[in-house]
């Protein structure tokens, strides 16, 4: 919480220094002169050198950046401070930040709309472009997506005579079932974004529906928010779901003990979490669909992760070399296909599966049920100037209900009053 609590100050501060500086000017990193400054993360870095390697005549400098939250917008507004220094592109760990990038106040991700062909958006996964979708403008191109799935421990299941659940009605009853038949068994992890993006995300509670980039949506008296917390009253009472973050080291220890039964997560951690974080053995994980919320016939899946690029609007002349790069690094099938997580290119995510399908680690293929979720990402998740406060505020009131064993109906009152003080905060008129 300590580090969220910093990044929104740095944020803040990006903002109120972008504020004084402006971004007016083109200075010499975007009058059309010089060499194409790429900002990219390690894990990012080879497909960059791989571009310039295959464009020789191109002057092209890669600098890597770290992925901490708030990096990006402090960087960018120093150099609208001096009028010179924005990359041409850069690569955003956290998608949420498209929202600062694309403000008035930092004028720096240029629309995307012009510069690559609807053709080529419309091969991204139904809904993936939401996050960097504001006023109807596309400010950026989603490398990567974490859509939530059911993973669960298929050999746990067997054992115990337990069905996989399909709606969250049976979730619920078969991890109150396993509370009392086997204590210390989890079904679930309600912490920060492991909360708020997974249940309350799947379910549809407008925490930060963006109608623009000056105007969020925020209804948390609403019933897809009142039934998120009805689901996790009695689970929480039984501590069948942890307050434990799953990056925190000490949840490892539920994954040793053979005590994670089922956890709603993203995609990403079948390869990262499960096994190397969390210690269970191969052969154990398996992958299904995100449980059916009440009066709806299909699941739909929350969003916890990924990442996206983004276009200088200062890059000058070499704005559509910019967008070609961007372009590539995100559509690419062979590059894509290769990458760690879950790719937002429908192709290269068709491709990257049939390797994930043959995985010797999971119990049976994921792959069906990380591609029914990919396609069934819940609208209304959008990226916010107030993603670190999103997370904390959840924490100060939802998850200090849980592990108080409070009502957790109630705590939604507080987490909408603190939700509405940062979207304020962060520029928007909350409807």
């Amino acid at each position: 919480m300590k580090k969220w609590h910093a990044a929104s100050l740095a944020a803040a501060a990006a903002l109120v220094l972008s504020a004084c500086g402006g971004t007016g000017g083109s200075g010499r990193s975007g009058d059309g002169t010089g060499e194409l400054l790429v900002w990219v993360d390690n894990t990012r870095m080879p497909a960059a050198q791989q571009y310039k390697k295959a464009h020789p005549d191109l002057k092209m400098r890669i600098v890597t950046i770290p992925p901490d939250a708030g990096y990006v917008p402090t960087k960018i507004s120093l150099a609208n401070r001096t009028k010179s220094g924005w990359p041409d592109v850069t690569f955003l760990v956290n998608p949420a930040e498209a929202a600062t990038l694309a403000s008035e106040k930092f004028g720096y991700a240029a629309p995307l709309d012009d510069l690559v062909p609807k053709s080529v958006r419309d091969g991204f996964t139904p809904g993936s472009l939401d996050t960097c979708t504001f006023g109807g403008k596309t400010y950026c191109l989603r490398n990567d997506i974490a859509p939530t799935v059911l993973w669960y421990d298929a050999k746990l299941m067997d054992r115990y005579g337990y069905q996989v659940p399909k709606t969250w009605a049976e979730y619920q009853q078969t991890g109150l079932k396993a509370a009392v038949e086997h204590p210390g068994t989890i079904v679930g992890a309600v912490n920060g974004k492991y909360g708020a993006g997974i249940y309350f995300g799947s379910s549809g509670c407008p925490t930060r529906d963006t109608l623009s980039l000056t105007e969020v949506h925020i209804d948390l008296g609403r019933s897809d928010c009142t039934r998120v917390a009805d689901l996790l009253q009695p689970l929480a009472r039984k501590k069948a779901v942890t307050t434990v973050a799953p990056i925190d080291p000490g949840f490892s220890k539920f994954g040793k003990t053979d005590k994670i039964l089922m956890l709603p997560a993203p995609a990403w951690f079948g390869d990262f979490m499960f096994g190397p974080a969390f210690k269970v053995p191969k052969g154990r994980i398996a992958a299904a669909p995100m449980p059916t919320w009440p009066g709806e016939s299909e699941p739909y899946a929350g969003q916890v992760g990924g990442g996206a690029f983004l276009v200088s609007a200062h890059a000058g002349g070499r704005t559509k070399q910019a967008a070609d790069l961007v372009r590539w690094m995100t559509t690419d099938v062979n590059l894509q296909s290769k990458q760690p997580t879950y790719p937002a290119f429908t192709a290269a995510a068709k491709k990257w599966g049939e390797v994930k399908s043959k995985d010797p680690y999971y119990a049976s293929d994921p792959m069906p049920a990380l591609t029914a979720a990919a396609n069934a990402l819940r609208p209304g998740f959008g990226a916010v100037r107030y993603e670190a406060d999103w997370q904390s505020s959840f924490n100060d009131t939802f998850v200090k209900a849980v592990d108080s064993g409070g009502n957790l109906r109630d705590s939604l009152a507080s987490w909408q009053n603190k939700l509405e003080a940062a979207a304020r905060t962060g520029g928007y008129r909350v409807e």
